[in-house]
């Protein structure tokens, strides 16, 4: 049995994936919390002697890490392969400040799926990336869904109201569905980038993804539209068996 840890540290609630390969064939056991980590490398049988870790990076956590690189565990950073114009074949359109999550499920999207893809990345804050032939060719950053509805905390008679997800396209007539319909706004935005860059998949991942299905849903568009909640899993699974090590 050979096994690897994809760690994905983000703005917020880190987490791990836990892959075993038996024979040929590599399954995704688990996704865990960062703080549960230890707890699955045990009842997993993981090692320092049978796996190895992978990790993407936008916010540090160093500290938390180093017990496990202590224990013999092999840490490969996306981070030390990053240049800036190009990922490992991938043409990057974008500064250097890309962020490592973005930049690992776009070359995903590159390299295995061959298609223009419209990604959106609905966690704490979200992302709607474009990836063509051409590479990751760039794209937004808005406020995730709890992001979005908190900000109104802040208006005097709009903080006392409360607010549900079912997010709708209809034009609202309470003050509750106003604020909640809103985030329906950057639906457009998304529907923009699908005709602008002609996207034949919008991949939809991180923990909101159900919402923006539930939008695009209501917008019927004409694409296909795939949820993949264990994309960066995936990802940087597929970047460190055929990029780095044939594990």
């Amino acid at each position: 049995m050979q096994g690897l840890v994809t760690l994905d540290f983000g703005n917020s609630h880190p987490h791990a994936g836990l892959f075993q390969k038996n024979q040929a064939d590599w399954q995704l056991i688990k996704v865990c919390p960062w703080n549960e980590l230890s707890i699955y490398l045990g009842q997993l049988s993981l090692t320092p002697d049978n796996s190895s870790m992978v990790l993407a990076e936008v916010k540090s956590r160093d500290e938390e890490l180093t017990p496990h690189q202590h224990a013999g565990f092999l840490v490969t950073r996306v981070k030390e392969y990053w240049r800036g114009t190009k990922f490992a074949g991938m043409p990057v359109n974008y500064a250097k400040t890309l962020g490592e999550d973005r930049l690992i499920q776009a070359f995903y999207c590159f390299k295995k799926l061959k298609q223009n893809i419209l990604l959106i990345d609905a966690g704490t804050y979200l992302t709607m990336d474009v990836i063509t032939s051409q590479g990751f060719e760039g794209g937004y950053i808005i406020p995730g869904v709890d992001k979005y509805f908190s900000s109104f905390s802040s208006g005097e008679q709009l903080k006392s109201v409360e607010l549900d997800k079912s997010v709708a396209h209809t034009l609202p007539h309470t003050t509750s569905e106003a604020m909640r319909d809103s985030y329906f706004a950057f639906a457009a935005l998304a529907q923009k980038l699908i005709g602008d860059h002609k996207i034949e998949r919008v991949l939809l991942t991180g923990g909101q993804c159900a919402i923006w299905k539930h939008i695009f849903d209501k917008l019927e568009v004409s694409v296909v539209v795939q949820e993949d909640p264990t994309l960066i899993h995936w990802a940087l699974h597929y970047w460190m068996t055929t990029q780095i090590e044939p594990l």
